[in-house]
């Protein structure tokens, strides 16, 4: 079944990256410290939120690629359109990230003795943004058509750079803004990668020209992908700035080490729903049991391995980041380990909803989400601290399950 074939092309294009970063992080924490490590980990949550300004357009490529696979012409102003936009859109997000810097150290109450090198390493981050949301909209393209087998070969080379640039920095000089280079490095090749052998030519010789019925048309869907991917990203990761904030930046590792592992599980849904959404978009036969199949699979598959990993989650720590996280990151992991069945199975209905071209409902749905998940996060991050704050995460990816399924079977 395609399914399966292009899902394990998915995962393997995620799980290579992942493989390598399980050891390289747990090296990363021993030498750069708690503190310096956490406010690593927060570096790439600022990246994967600088991803918002795409405007959706990186998801509208791909569905637009899918409905239009029979037409190079159209799919080559597709993605000429969108890389000039998006070009745009980074510089500013660039410029905004690089004069935030003083106020994002402030925030996160980072010690004077950090304090200097924080906000050089934040300053050097703000060069990866341009090359994370050119890639993101040249590897729409190979999506698009459903080019799983290539796509993955491309991004396991790019998520090696990624993982690796920053390893190799630390080795040779163990301080955070040698950290910060090697990502905005990875960041660098990885959109030379999606550029020299994710498009094709044809598209090259448009690449810098807009159209702008085009550009209505992508931001007609990817307006409402755009509310999802400003909130969303809020959520997932406003818990870490949360306890930054309240508890301070050297408790915050001890919940994002937990928290990125959960992350990393989430490559099985995600490839997935990967599969599934060019098909739904462009109805292809046989995709409506596909995604049925898909939902199944999930629900088995990590049902399973979220007992396993927190039957041993103890000795997974132990193993990983050292004797440091043991205690109060075992008992966040175990409680993450539930929601993330319920965020891995609520990508199908998720997926279902977009692809039918009701991005709308999506983003509704997360903004009726965030002032109750803000406030519930806030009781319980005062009260039970990095415990509180998972249960919070916990009860948000549970009610967005569940209505995301109803909702999946209204909108069709």
């Amino acid at each position: 079944m395609s399914l399966l074939k292009n899902t394990t092309w998915n995962i393997l294009g995620f799980a290579i990256p992942v493989v390598v970063a399980i050891p390289a992080m747990g090296y990363m924490a021993r030498v750069l410290g708690v503190e310096k490590f956490g406010i690593f980990t927060l570096c790439y949550a600022v990246v994967g939120y600088a991803s918002l300004f795409d405007l959706g357009l990186s998801r509208a490529v791909v569905r637009a690629v899918a409905m239009n696979a029979s037409s190079e012409e159209r799919i080559a102003k597709i993605i000429g359109t969108a890389s000039c936009f998006v070009l745009i859109l980074s510089v500013l997000a660039a410029c905004l990230l690089y004069f935030s810097t003083d106020w994002l150290v402030m925030k996160l109450s980072v010690s004077a003795d950090s304090a200097v090198e924080t906000k050089s390493a934040f300053e050097l981050l703000s060069l990866a943004v341009p090359a994370l949301l050119l890639s993101m909209v040249w590897f729409s393209y190979l999506e698009g058509l459903g080019s799983f087998y290539k796509l993955n070969v491309l991004k396991a080379l790019s998520g090696l750079s990624v993982v690796l640039f920053p390893l190799l920095t630390v080795i040779c000089e163990p301080s955070l803004v040698s950290a910060i280079v090697g990502l905005v490095a990875g960041r660098v090749v990885s959109m030379l990668i999606s550029y020299l052998w994710g498009l094709w030519e044809g598209s090259k010789h448009h690449l810098w020209k807009m159209d702008s019925l085009i550009l209505r048309e992508l931001l007609s869907f990817g307006g409402w992908i755009t509310v999802s991917n400003i909130i969303s990203p809020v959520m997932v990761y406003f818990d870490r700035f949360f306890i930054s904030s309240f508890v301070g930046a050297k408790s915050v590792a001890f919940y994002t080490a937990p928290a990125e592992a959960v992350a990393r599980l989430l490559i099985i849904p995600i490839a997935v729903s990967k599969v599934v959404f060019p098909r739904l978009s462009a109805r292809h036969k046989g995709a409506e049991a596909e995604a049925r199949f898909g939902f199944w699979l999930l629900l088995g598959g990590c049902l399973f391995l979220a007992i396993a990993i927190g039957f041993f989650s103890e000795d997974i720590l132990l193993l990983w980041m050292g004797a440091d996280y043991l205690g109060e990151a075992v008992t966040v992991l175990r409680i993450l380990l539930v929601g993330f069945v319920f965020n891995a199975i609520a990508q199908i209905p998720f997926t279902k909803i977009q692809a039918s071209g009701n991005a709308r409902v999506t983003a509704l749905l997360h903004m009726g989400e965030v002032v109750p998940y803000f406030c519930i996060l806030y009781y319980l991050v005062l009260n039970f601290s990095l415990v509180g704050a998972a249960i919070a995460w916990v009860l948000r990816v549970a009610l967005d399950c569940i209505m995301l399924e109803f909702l999946s079977r209204k909108y069709k």
